[in-house]
């Protein structure tokens, strides 16, 4: 059945839309992260700890696409994650790209609508779980070589949401 969108589901299409985005960069940014401690950990890229913050300002300006070449030219990230990361950056350019070219007249049925709803969701979905599975294996990489602790790393964690907060 045919009929426009109403205000609830359009509320939730802007919002789940706002949410992917936001959790797109929570990946983008974990990922320069982790392609940064590659780098000093495994010597790629001439990265080492004097030019990493230098590298990491040039690196968050990469595109996903770009940042997933990096990395998997270096050889060091496990198969199964490489795999869900373009996994995630082929979905990422739909929702970024095509969503509107490619499904916008789904909005205007029932069966579309849900459709749309749910790949909106399963992208935001699939960029949290991507995310926890970067910050899991950047936190064991910085850990097993002894770059820090994962104590520090909380302490420090926990002081920057303090200071976001307005409390430091």
């Amino acid at each position: 059945m045919r009929r426009q969108i109403n205000s609830d589901e359009l509320a939730f299409f802007y919002s789940a839309s706002g949410e992917a985005i936001w959790y797109l960069q929570y990946v983008e940014e974990a990922l320069c992260k982790f392609y940064i401690i590659i780098g000093i950990h495994f010597n790629c890229d001439g990265i080492n700890r004097n030019n990493a913050k230098k590298n990491l300002r040039k690196i968050n300006q990469k595109t996903l696409g770009q940042l997933i070449g990096l990395i998997e030219k270096t050889g060091r990230v496990p198969q199964a994650m490489l795999a869900d990361i373009k996994e995630f950056n082929n979905l990422r350019k739909w929702v970024v790209h095509n969503s509107m070219r490619e499904n916008g007249q789904d909005l205007y049925t029932d069966s579309g609508r849900e459709h749309f709803f749910q790949k909106i969701t399963a992208f935001s979905d699939m960029a949290r779980s991507l995310h926890n599975s970067i910050s899991t294996s950047l936190m064991q990489l910085v850990t097993d070589s002894g770059y820090t602790t994962e104590e520090q790393i909380m302490a420090t964690a926990n002081l920057e949401l303090e200071r976001l907060k307005g409390n430091a």
